[in-house]
């Protein structure tokens, strides 16, 4: 069973914790942490599973198996997690995210480096840099509306897309992403791109409605 935490005040270390209301603590070690209110811990965390459908703000690291997040999260330190699923908001302003497995719906933003094995976005990604083997975010499906919706975009040069500097991994696929390079061995630009350079080792599609700079490689 779950120890449940609710109302303000100071939540010590426990194995599986609950929490409702509002609650700061000094930070710990869980075997599973559930934030259902607003939560804070001054120092950093260790999970096996890490499930946010409120608000929580981590000040130092969190470590996890499993980080599920429904909420909206902000880590000050570094994240590392084997699996992150995403469906609301996270933030993570320290150096590095590093993970085996990201599925995102929501909104993943870093101000430094994602380094994992596999990304599978159909959300959002705004990251300094994002390496890893496989790569895939479609930030923008094409409807009937799609054409038009891109002429305002780019119009305005301000798209709402996901925005990352660099993305490196072996294989890429992208939808709706500005980029300013893109390294791959087999990759694929999708429609509402905009990328400055595309250096490719292998198998090279550009859609006709993405915009591509500099092509380094192999088309």
């Amino acid at each position: 069973m779950y120890t449940k935490f609710a109302g303000s005040g100071t939540l010590k270390t426990a194995g599986r914790s609950s929490i409702d209301g509002v609650v700061t603590f000094p930070g710990g070690t869980f075997d599973d942490l559930k934030v259902n209110g607003v939560c804070t811990s001054e120092g950093s965390i260790e999970a096996v599973s890490l499930d946010i459908d409120g608000v929580f703000t981590a000040k130092g690291d969190v470590c996890a198996e499993r980080l599920d997040c429904d909420g909206v999260t902000t880590i000050e330190g570094n994240l590392r997690v084997k699996k992150a699923d995403i469906d609301g908001v996270i933030s993570i302003h320290g150096d590095k995210v590093e993970a085996d497995y990201i599925v995102c719906d929501g909104v993943l933003t870093a101000a430094n480096q994602i380094s994992a094995d596999v990304i599978e976005a159909d959300g959002f990604i705004n990251a300094k840099e994002i390496v890893g083997d496989r790569i895939v975010i479609k930030s923008f499906r094409k409807s009937t509306f799609f054409s038009l919706f891109l002429k305002i975009k780019q119009a305005l040069q301000d798209p709402d897309f996901s925005k990352i500097d660099l993305i490196e991994a072996t294989t890429i696929e992208l939808r709706g992403v500005r980029a300013k390079a893109v390294n791959g061995q087999d990759i694929i630009i999708g429609p509402a791109c905009i990328i400055d350079r595309v250096d490719c080792s292998g198998k090279l599609e550009i859609d006709p409605d993405a915009r591509v700079g500099e092509v380094v490689g192999a088309v």
